[in-house]
């Protein structure tokens, strides 16, 4: 095979493979487009595709969030402080660690109880 065939054919599996990857980020992308849509998630860390931080849900407003008080807490155990927000999808709380990185899920319909732990 010469070196121009083989260019060609590397050149052909390269975009073939960048077709399959871009196919399913466009996949996720719009599997998290439609979970944003229902205000009771937190699908992604600003709250949706364009960052805007912002969650549509009434219970808190201006003239009841001085009576909020502390439901329940919940220690991930690492003490050097954590970046990144929580995610949540319908009645579980994803949150994740810095090193060691673990991710757990949490029950928000059980005092967050984990369910699981990676």
């Amino acid at each position: 095979m010469s070196f121009q065939s083989r260019l060609t054919c590397l050149a052909g599996c390269l975009a073939g493979g960048l077709a399959l990857v871009a196919g399913a980020a466009f996949a996720a992308d719009s599997d998290t487009a439609k979970l944003t849509k229902d205000p009771k998630n937190w699908a992604m860390q600003a709250g949706s595709m364009d960052n805007h931080r912002y969650s549509e849900l009434k219970q808190i407003n201006s003239k009841n969030a001085k009576n909020l008080t502390v439901a329940w807490t919940f220690s991930t155990g690492v003490l050097r402080g954590h970046e990144g927000a929580p995610i949540v999808i319908g009645h579980v709380m994803i949150v994740h660690t810095p090193f060691p990185n673990s991710v757990y899920a949490l029950d928000l319909d059980h005092e967050g109880r984990i369910l699981w732990r990676y």
